[in-house]
């Protein structure tokens, strides 16, 4: 083993570490026209085990519902957008998810027999 030694005199330089900050997607100009402006922020993010009803009612008579859903699927959001909690906004990305690869499976097997 080479015989290593140690020079308290060496200056060291440390190179600082940065981490990107994770991509927030842009909210849009529907959020301004959803019917939850103004209201109170809690009624979104109802505790656990709440059912967030009126927040439900409110997203469903909003007339940018499906642009709200749309985004929170995308961010990942907590609390209820869209009309839907983050759990059934996962569950319905899974079904949007399967449903596509199986149209696409159909599509090459359609391709494959012709």
């Amino acid at each position: 083993m080479p015989d290593v030694k140690f020079d308290a005199s060496a200056s060291i330089q440390l190179l600082p570490i940065v981490m990107p900050a994770p991509a927030a997607l842009p909210l849009g100009e529907w959020h301004g026209r959803g019917l939850c402006a103004g209201e109170d922020p809690d009624v979104f993010f109802p505790s656990r085990g709440e059912p967030g009803t009126q927040a439900r009612q409110i997203c469903a008579a909003c007339a940018v519902r499906d642009e709200c859903l749309a985004y929170a699927i995308g961010a990942d959001e907590f609390g209820i957008w869209g009309g839907l909690d983050q759990d059934e906004r996962r569950k319905l990305r899974r079904r949007q998810r399967r449903k596509r690869a199986n149209v696409g499976c159909k599509t090459r097997q359609s391709e494959g027999a012709a």
